[in-house]
């Protein structure tokens, strides 16, 4: 369906609608009624105030292909603090820490100075300083979460909760030789701000790690029963195409693109346990119950039953799987960006 809303990568005004969601949809996708009936409550009336409409749509921009949330507003702290336990767990071993790690030993920086925004619990930082490639005064992290800013913290290293778009906000080093996004750049607004932030951060021969979900992947949940990208948590969806066109935009250079090898095992154990999730959002179905109601001593086993149930009896899309594989990839991608050589 053709609309009209603007792009906030290019700015176009004419976009196809993919799909869309009332408020109480997206409240339902990060929080039950089953769970919290208050608190879903609270989410979902908090989801209308950041987006200043019950009904959020998720465009394709026709001239730059760009995927976004229209409107296109980020979730803020409380969005998170409702969605998010204290002691969310992090993940410690991503494919572009691995990658990115490399990146910075074979740079030619001696103690290379980093700035992670979105830090986590310091899990990237840590592989940093456990392979000697800089020191802890050298990095900066930023992050909002009380369990990860504690967790970094006690590490003994600089951990800010701030936002990078406000140049007022001071930072421990002027420039830094290498700034990392992992998993956070679908969560922002404001994207040409960001950048202009980021450029003016950047060391001479500097450059940014920005690792998002692979669109390919999220395209293939989507369309066959598995969880969408719903938002306000991720409000934009990236892709090689849309990271050339934001580096001409902003005059940078994507030095480097790069896709996860797709994994058969890790797709599937993700995919329909996605499906699985997608499923319990409806209060009232089987995977509702086995997930919010069910005793807690046999809700892993259920919930296992369910999804090789789901598995065995759904061939068509393991058909789509197997050939689609190939063109998929993992579940991300990584750019390297710097800034252009006026010399």
């Amino acid at each position: 369906m053709k609309i009209f809303s603007t792009c906030p990568l290019c700015f176009c005004n004419t976009a196809t609608k993919l799909w869309e969601a009332s408020s109480s949809e997206q409240a339902s996708h990060f929080l039950s009624p089953l769970v919290n009936k208050d608190k879903y409550q609270e989410l979902k009336e908090h989801i209308q105030y950041l987006q200043k409409t019950s009904l959020v749509s998720v465009n394709k921009c026709k001239e730059c292909s760009f995927i976004y949330s229209f409107p296109n507003y980020a979730g803020d702290k409380k969005f998170y603090d409702l969605i998010y336990s204290d002691t969310n767990r992090y993940p410690q071993n991503r494919w572009e820490f691995i990658k990115s790690v490399e990146i910075i030993k074979n740079s030619k920086f001696p103690n290379p100075k980093i700035l992670e925004i979105g830090s986590g619990d310091g899990a990237f930082i840590r592989k940093l300083i456990k392979k000697r490639i800089t020191t802890k005064k050298a990095i900066t992290a930023i992050e909002y979460s009380i369990y990860g800013k504690s967790k970094i913290k006690n590490f003994g290293i600089e951990c800010l909760s701030i936002d990078i778009k406000d140049n007022k906000n001071k930072l421990p080093h002027k420039e830094y030789d290498f700034i990392c996004l992992f998993q956070v750049l679908e969560h922002l607004d404001n994207v040409h701000k960001l950048i202009d932030r980021l450029k003016n951060l950047l060391s001479k021969n500097g450059e940014l790690l920005i690792a998002v979900p692979n669109e390919k992947i999220i395209k293939f949940n989507e369309l066959n029963g598995a969880l969408l990208d719903m938002p306000p948590n991720h409000i934009g969806r990236w892709s090689k195409k849309t990271f050339i066109k934001y580096c001409d935009f902003n005059n940078i250079n994507l030095i480097e693109h790069k896709v996860e090898p797709f994994s058969l095992k890790k797709f599937l154990l993700m995919f329909f346990s996605y499906r699985f999730l997608r499923k319990a959002q409806k209060q009232n179905t089987i995977a509702a119950y086995i997930r919010y109601k069910s005793n807690k001593n046999l809700k892993k086993i259920f919930t296992i039953i369910f999804i090789i149930s789901d598995f065995l009896f759904s061939p068509k899309i393991l058909l789509k799987i197997i050939f689609s594989a190939a063109k998929l990839g993992g579940e991300t991608q990584l750019a390297r960006i710097s800034k252009v050589n006026e010399n």
